[in-house]
């Protein structure tokens, strides 16, 4: 299921993965980002409506970008949300929707796998959107932002190693993380019930700890290159932009046999949790995940609206 998808994958991942909030996506990806879906706000339209605000102090923070790059970062967001808002935000309202009639009956791991590809086109499509974006600001880069850049991402796979191993042992740190995940699902169930617990805990103590932070670390390091190569060679814009949609491509579909099977391992076992967990739901339970579904297509629509001059 779409939003939903991707909120329990982020939880129910490694530790490090539950990192990956808001900001985190932001950071992973530059000006791509799940930012624009903004689901991890209390208030997805408050959220929205300030992520131009978020998108430019992630660039920032990342970049230590100077007053030239900051002004053209700023049009450029700028533009990219009104692209987005007038052209997206109803196809995310209607994938919404989708997600809503599959509670009506049992949920399978296809039914999820299925719309969690339609929400992969439609980031895909946003990267093809921003890839210009991202390649006119690679060229303007100093090699100095680029290992500032660099170094942040270090640090952070630095300190998420670091938290891994601290969770890495012993049945309290599982009894811990299933806690937390509770929570988490919590956030979209209303509660949490015996039965689903003990799903979390079956796919906590199955999971690959370190998978998806080595698969991050190899993504943040191409993304690096990526950027040291389009400033050190200066290719013509069309070349840039095509490097930047090649890397997004590689994000969704990696050309490494080994990388692109566990990749579709990871996301098959996240459909699957995802389905285990609705399957086990109550009925009060599917109305308060339905009504938060139908809350944020509600949102979405009302977003559309506004930027369509209906509002």
């Amino acid at each position: 299921m779409g939003v939903v998808a991707n909120e329990i994958d982020r939880s129910t991942g490694d530790p490090a993965a539950r990192r990956g909030r808001l900001g985190a996506h932001a950071r992973r990806f530059v000006l791509v980002s799940v930012t624009l879906l903004v689901t991890a706000c209390s208030s997805l339209k408050l959220g929205y409506n300030n992520a131009d605000t978020l998108l430019l102090y992630a660039l920032d923070s990342y970049l230590d970008l100077d007053e030239r790059q900051q002004a053209m970062a700023g049009e450029r967001v700028r533009r990219l949300l009104g692209w987005h808002r007038a052209t997206q935000l109803t196809g995310y309202a209607q994938l919404l929707a989708d997600a809503q009639r599959t509670l009506d009956g049992r949920v399978g791991a296809d039914d999820v796998a299925t719309l969690q590809q339609q929400m992969n086109a439609k980031f895909a499509a946003l990267g093809d959107e921003v890839a210009p974006d991202i390649a006119a600001l690679a060229q303007t880069l100093a090699p100095a932002q680029i290992d500032h850049f660099a170094a942040k991402l270090a640090k952070e796979s630095s300190s998420a190693r670091r938290e891994l191993v601290r969770f890495a042992g012993g049945r309290e740190s599982v009894d811990a993380r299933v806690k937390r995940y509770g929570e988490r699902a919590e956030s979209w169930f209303g509660s949490v019930n015996d039965a689903q617990m003990q799903i979390l805990r079956d796919a906590l103590e199955s999971k690959t700890q370190t998978w998806w932070l080595d698969e991050r670390e190899r993504r943040q390091n191409e993304m690096v290159q990526m950027l040291r190569r389009i400033h050190d060679e200066q290719p013509p814009a069309a070349e840039a932009t095509r490097r930047v949609r090649e890397f997004f491509a590689q994000l969704a579909e990696p050309r490494d046999p080994a990388r692109r099977a566990a990749l579709t391992e990871y996301r098959r076992a996240n459909a699957e949790l995802i389905a285990r967990l609705i399957n086990a739901a109550t009925a009060a339970q599917r109305a308060t995940l339905a009504k938060k579904l139908r809350g944020y297509a509600d949102d979405f629509t009302a977003l559309a609206a506004a930027a369509n001059g209906r509002g």
